[in-house]
C-alpha cells in the first residue's frame, strides 16, 4: 500500500499543466497593407534616356531589316514626345537623338505602296549636263530671266541648268501642277515671308517640299506643305493632337517655316546653308562642315558627308525660282486657281462643319478645304477661329447670334459588322462615304468589321440637293489676305548681313542679293474665269467617259491629248483642278456606250490589266462589281494587287 499511496501524493504535488494559450502568428511585414510610395516625378534625364533606349531599337530594328519593329519603335517615339515641352524640345541630345528618327525613318519602306506626295526630293545622283547641252541651257535661261532680279542668291551652275532641263522636260508635268497650285497660295506666303523678312523668292521651297499639297506626308513622317515633323513642329508652334494637325493649316505653317528658316539663317549666315539645313537637319550640316572645314555649300555637295537628296537641294530650289517665276518662258502652262481668300468666324463651342456651313450659306466641303487643320467634322472643344469664304464672315457671324438653342453635339460611333462597306454605312448614316472614311483616318483597305467609327455629321439636305460650285472665288488687290495673323515676334534678319552668293570658279552669278531683304511686291495674279460650257442643242451627250490620270498628267495635258476644251474638263474635274493624283478618275466630255449596270449579264472572259495607282476597289467601282467578287475570282486574299496583273472580271 506504500507504494500507490506515494504516487499519489506525488500526483498530487505536480500542478497541472495548462495548455497553452494560441497567440496569432505574427504577419510578415510584406504582406501587411502598407499603402504605395507615389512613384518619383519623371525628370528630363529619364526622358531623354527613354528616348535613347527606342531610337537604338528602332536602329537595331532597321538593321536587321525588321520594319515592322522600326515602326512601332519611332510610334513609340511620337507618343513619348508628344507632351514634351519646347525647352526638352530644343536640347542638343534630343535634338541629335530626333534627327536619327528622321533618319530611321527615311529608311523604311513605304507599306502602302503608294506616292507620297513629298514633292521633289531625290534621293538618287542626277548626271548633270555637260558640252554643248550645257552651253545651250545656259543661254535658255539668261534669256528667259532677262530683265528679272531675285532676292535670293543663284549661282548658273551645270547642277542648276541640269535641274532647269528636268523641270521642262522630264518633269514638266508635276511643275505644271505644282505652279497650278502655287498660283492659290503665293500672295498668302509672300506677304508672311515679307513680314517676317526672309527672301520671297523663297515660296518656291514649297515645289521641292511637297508640291503645295497641305495633305503631303513623307516617309519620314513630316506633314504638310513646308513638311514639318512633329517635334520641330510644335517647336514653332504647331499643335497636333486628337481635333487639330496645324503641320497641315497654310497659314500657321508658313508662318513656323518662315521663322525656321530665319532661325537657320541666323545660324550659318548662309542662305545656301540655311536651306540645306532646313532639309537634313542643322546638326547635319554642321557635322560636315566641320569635318571639311568648310561652310561652303559646293564644296559639301561634292564630299561624301552629305546625302545625294540634300545635295539636290539647293540646285533644285534655284531651278525651282528661276521656272516658277516666269513659267511661260520655259514652255510651262500653268492654270492658276482662284487666291487663298477667306474671312474668320469665331465659333465658342464645339460646332460641326455642317452648322457652320449651314449658317455660312456655303457647303462642308469648301471648309474643309479653307481649314485643312481639321481632323473631325467638329471643331474642337472651346473657342476656335474657323475661315469661310471671303464675304461670309459677317452673315455666319449673325447667324450664329441669332441661334437661340445650340443643340449639343453628340459623337455617333458605330461598329462595322461583316458585310459592311463604306458605302452601306454612309447611307445609313446619310453621310458621304469619302467623309466617313476622312472622319475615322482610314483607307478603304482598313474598312475591317470590329472597328469602331465615328459618324460625322450629316448635311443639310439643302447641300445635299444642290451641285457643290466651283471653288472660284473674286480677286480683290490687296486684300486676299486681310484676315492673316500679325507676326508676334519682331526680330528680324540682321540688316547687315545678307551674304554674297557664293561663286566658286566657272560659275555664273546671276544676281547679287541685295544687303537689305526688300524684295519687290508681289504681283497680282488674275485669275481668268473657266469658259462657259458649250449648249447642248440636244440631251445626246450620255455619260461622260473616264480615263486614269498617270503620273505627271494635269488636266491641261489631258485636254491636249484627248482634244476637248480645258474649261470643260476643269467644269467637270473641280477637284482635279486643284490637286490631281496618279491613279485619280478624270471625267472627259462626249459620246460614249453606257456602262453595264449591276445584274446585266457581262462578257465571259473579261480581263483588266492593272495600271499604276490603281487599287482593287477602283476597278470595282469601273466594272460596277463588288471587291469580294474580284477576290474570289482571281483567288486573292487580300486588297494588295500590282501594276500589270491580269485580274479576271468575270468567273470563269
Amino acid at each position: 500500500m506504500a507504494w500507490p499511496l506515494l504516487a499519489l501524493l506525488a500526483w498530487g504535488l505536480t500542478p497541472p499543466q495548462v495548455p497553452p494559450v494560441s497567440q496569432p502568428a505574427p504577419v510578415p511585414v510584406a504582406a501587411q497593407t502598407v499603402p504605395p510610395a507615389p512613384a518619383p516625378p519623371e525628370t528630363d534625364a529619364s526622358r531623354i534616356a527613354r528616348l535613347k533606349a527606342l531610337v537604338e531599337e528602332a536602329s537595331q530594328a532597321v538593321a536587321t531589316e525588321d520594319f515592322a519593329t522600326a515602326s512601332d519603335r519611332l510610334d513609340d517615339v511620337d507618343v513619348l514626345t508628344a507632351d514634351w515641352s519646347a525647352m526638352l524640345l530644343s536640347k542638343p541630345k534630343v535634338q541629335t537623338l530626333l534627327q536619327q528618327v528622321q533618319d530611321l525613318a527615311s529608311q523604311i519602306p513605304d507599306q502602302e505602296g503608294g506616292g507620297s506626295g513629298d514633292g521633289l526630293k531625290e534621293p538618287a545622283e542626277v548626271l548633270t549636263l555637260s558640252g554643248e547641252d550645257l552651253r545651250a541651257e545656259l543661254n535658255r535661261v539668261r534669256t528667259a530671266e532677262r530683265d528679272t532680279s531675285y532676292d535670293f542668291p543663284i549661282d548658273l551652275n551645270d547642277k542648276v541648268l541640269t535641274w532647269v532641263n528636268l523641270f521642262t522636260t522630264v518633269k514638266k508635268g508635276f511643275i505644271e501642277n505644282a505652279l497650278g497650285r502655287a498660283s492659290e497660295y503665293l500672295p498668302l506666303i509672300r506677304q508672311v515671308f515679307s513680314e517676317e523678312g526672309i527672301p520671297q523668292d523663297l515660296a518656291y521651297l514649297a515645289v521641292i517640299e511637297s508640291g503645295f499639297r497641305n495633305e503631303a506626308k513623307s516617309r519620314a513622317r513630316a506633314l504638310g506643305m513646308w513638311q514639318f515633323i512633329r517635334s520641330t513642329g510644335r517647336l514653332y508652334g504647331l499643335a497636333s493632337n486628337h481635333w487639330v494637325e496645324e503641320r497641315r493649316d497654310p497659314v500657321k505653317a508658313t508662318r513656323a517655316a518662315a521663322r525656321y528658316l530665319k532661325r537657320l539663317y541666323q545660324d550659318t549666315g548662309d542662305w545656301y546653308l540655311a536651306v540645306s539645313s532646313y532639309n537634313a537637319g542643322p546638326l547635319s550640316l554642321e557635322r560636315a562642315s566641320e569635318n571639311l572645314g568648310t561652310r561652303n555649300f559646293w564644296d559639301l555637295a561634292r564630299s561624301r558627308w552629305l546625302r545625294n537628296e540634300t545635295k539636290n537641294y539647293v540646285p533644285e530650289l534655284c531651278a525651282a525660282i528661276l521656272v516658277g517665276r516666269h513659267p511661260d518662258r520655259y514652255g510651262i502652262q500653268v492654270q492658276p486657281l482662284p487666291p487663298f481668300t477667306f474671312e474668320t468666324v469665331e465659333v465658342h463651342s464645339r460646332t460641326s462643319l455642317a452648322t457652320i456651313a449651314r449658317l455660312a450659306g456655303t457647303d462642308t466641303a469648301t471648309l474643309r478645304d479653307l481649314n485643312p487643320e481639321l481632323l473631325r467634322s467638329f471643331t474642337p472643344p472651346g473657342a476656335y477661329t474657323v475661315r469661310v469664304p471671303a464675304g461670309k464672315g459677317l452673315l455666319c457671324s449673325r447667324a450664329l447670334a441669332r441661334e437661340r438653342v445650340r443643340r449639343p453635339v453628340h459623337e455617333r460611333i458605330y461598329r462595322i459588322r461583316r458585310g459592311d462597306t463604306p458605302i452601306k454605312v454612309a447611307r445609313r448614316f446619310k453621310v458621304d462615304a469619302e467623309d466617313l472614311l476622312a472622319e475615322n483616318r482610314i483607307s478603304r483597305k482598313q474598312f475591317r468589321p470590329g472597328r469602331r467609327l465615328r459618324i460625322p455629321e450629316a448635311a443639310p439636305a439643302s447641300d445635299r440637293a444642290r451641285p457643290k460650285p466651283l471653288p472660284a472665288l473674286p480677286y480683290l488687290p490687296g486684300a486676299d489676305v486681310a484676315s492673316l495673323p500679325q507676326a508676334r515676334d519682331t526680330t528680324a534678319v540682321p540688316p547687315a548681313a545678307s551674304p554674297a552668293p557664293i561663286q566658286a570658279s566657272g560659275q555664273a552669278v546671276l544676281t547679287a542679293p541685295v544687303p537689305q531683304v526688300q524684295p519687290p511686291a508681289p504681283e497680282p495674279i488674275h485669275v481668268q474665269a473657266p469658259p462657259p460650257p458649250p449648249v447642248q442643242r440636244e440631251a445626246r451627250t450620255r455619260e461622260p467617259r473616264e480615263v486614269r490620270a498617270r503620273p505627271g498628267d494635269t488636266l491641261a495635258r489631258l485636254a491636249r491629248a484627248h482634244g476637248v476644251p480645258l474649261g470643260e474638263l476643269i467644269r467637270l474635274n473641280p477637284k482635279a483642278a486643284r490637286r490631281l493624283y496618279p491613279g485619280d478618275p478624270v471625267r472627259l466630255p462626249g459620246t460614249s456606250k453606257p456602262r453595264a449596270r449591276r445584274g446585266e449579264v457581262r462578257p465571259k472572259g473579261g480581263i483588266h490589266v492593272v495600271r499604276r495607282g490603281e487599287t482593287l476597289g477602283a476597278i470595282a467601282r469601273d466594272h460596277h462589281l463588288k471587291v469580294s467578287e474580284l477576290r474570289r475570282w482571281n483567288h486573292l486574299k487580300g486588297s494588295r494587287i500590282r501594276a500589270g496583273q491580269r485580274l479576271r472580271l468575270a468567273p470563269r
